[in-house]
C-alpha cells in the first residue's frame, strides 16, 4: 500500500469542454435542442479532478494560456481541491476548448479548437520546479499530450524516466487520437513511455491495436507486458481486462443506462489509481474503476465523477 498522505502527480492537458447535444427530431421533423453547457475538460485534468473527488491528494502539472479558458481551468482546479503549484501559464499560447457533440446514443464526437498554438503541447523541463516529485508517490499522464512532436512529448517521457528512477509508481493512459496514418516517431515515443510505466491503460481494440496493427490487440499486449507491469483494457459495458505476465484478470461492467460517455476513460483511470493506492488487489481495483466510470456515464459531462461516498453507495447497490 502506498503512503496515503502523498500526492498523485497528474501531467498533461487541461482545457474547457463545451457540451452540445445534437438535436433530436420528432416524427414531424421538429428539432428538440438541449441547452449547451460549459465544463472543465482535458483528459489529464479530468483524471486529476476525479482523483481529488475520491479524497486523493492530487497535483497537476501542465500548461494553459492566459485567457478566459485558462482562468476557468484555474477556478475549476481550486474548487475541486487540485493542487496547482506546478501549473504553468503561457501568455503566448491558447488553452484549448473541446466542442463535445453528443449523439442520441450518448456517444461523443469531439472537436478541438483552436487548432494552433495550443498551450498543453508546451511543457519544457526548465520551466518545471526542481521539487516536482516531492511527496509524490504516483505519476500519471495521457498520450494525447504526446500526439504532436512538441516539447510536451519529450518532457513527459523524461519525467516518467525520472519517476521510475526514484521508485515512484507510474501509469500511462494511451488515449491515442490517431488516424490510419502511422507515425513512427509518435509510435516510438509511446512505446518508450510504456517501458517506464507500471500500469498502461487504453480502450481495448481501439488503442492497443495501434501499437502493432498487424496482429490482434490482445496478442500485442501479451507481447509487450514485462515483469511488474499491468496492461488495462477498458471495454465499455463489457467491463475491463488486466493483463500481467503470468495472469489475466477480467472484471464485469455495471448495467447502467448511458447518458454521456465524455471523459469515461479518464474517470476510470482515477477509480483504478484510487483502489491501487488503497492497497486493493488488481481484481478489486478493476471493479472500482468500472464502477467509477459507470457512475459517470449515467450523468452529463466529463466531470460527472463520484465522490468517495457516492462511489461506495453505488457499489453497495450491486
Amino acid at each position: 500500500m502506498l503512503n496515503q498522505n502523498s500526492y498523485v502527480l497528474v501531467i498533461g492537458d487541461a482545457g474547457v469542454d463545451i457540451v452540445v447535444h445534437l438535436p433530436e427530431f420528432d416524427e414531424n421533423g421538429k428539432a428538440d435542442f438541449k441547452e449547451p453547457f460549459l465544463l472543465g475538460g482535458g483528459t489529464s485534468a479530468n483524471t486529476a479532478v476525479a482523483l481529488s473527488r475520491l479524497a486523493m491528494s492530487t497535483s497537476f502539472l501542465g500548461t494553459i494560456g492566459d485567457d478566459a479558458q485558462g482562468k476557468q481551468v484555474i477556478e475549476d482546479f481550486k474548487q475541486e481541491g487540485v493542487n496547482i503549484d506546478h501549473l504553468i501559464v503561457n501568455n503566448d499560447l491558447n488553452t484549448f476548448s473541446t466542442f463535445a457533440f453528443i449523439d442520441e446514443n450518448g456517444e461523443r464526437h469531439p472537436y478541438i479548437w483552436p487548432k494552433r498554438d495550443l498551450a498543453f503541447q508546451s511543457l519544457n523541463r526548465d520551466q518545471i520546479k526542481d521539487n516536482i516529485f516531492q511527496n509524490v508517490s504516483w505519476v500519471h499522464s495521457s498520450g494525447i499530450s504526446m500526439l504532436e512532436n512538441t516539447s510536451a512529448r519529450q518532457t513527459i517521457l523524461s519525467l516518467f524516466k525520472e519517476a521510475k528512477e526514484l521508485g515512484l509508481t507510474t501509469s500511462f493512459d494511451l488515449n491515442l487520437r490517431v488516424d490510419d496514418e502511422f507515425d513512427p516517431d509518435y509510435h516510438q515515443a509511446i512505446i518508450e513511455t510504456i517501458q517506464h510505466s507500471d500500469y498502461i491503460l487504453g480502450s481495448g481494440e481501439n488503442e492497443f491495436h495501434y501499437l502493432s496493427p498487424e496482429q490482434h490487440w490482445l496478442d500485442t499486449i501479451k507481447q509487450l507486458v514485462s515483469a511488474n507491469q499491468t496492461f488495462i483494457a477498458r471495454m465499455g459495458d463489457q467491463g475491463s481486462l488486466a493483463v500481467q505476465q503470468s495472469n489475466t484478470i477480467e472484471a464485469s461492467g455495471f448495467p447502467i443506462q448511458v447518458v454521456d460517455t465524455l471523459g469515461a476513460g479518464d474517470i476510470f483511470n482515477a477509480g483504478f489509481i484510487y483502489a491501487c493506492m488503497k492497497g486493493y488487489s488488481t481484481e478489486e481495483s478493476l471493479k472500482y474503476a468500472n464502477a467509477t466510470a459507470a457512475f459517470s456515464v449515467n450523468k452529463e459531462g466529463a466531470r460527472s465523477s463520484p465522490t468517495i461516498d457516492e462511489l461506495e453507495k453505488f457499489l453497495s447497490t450491486y
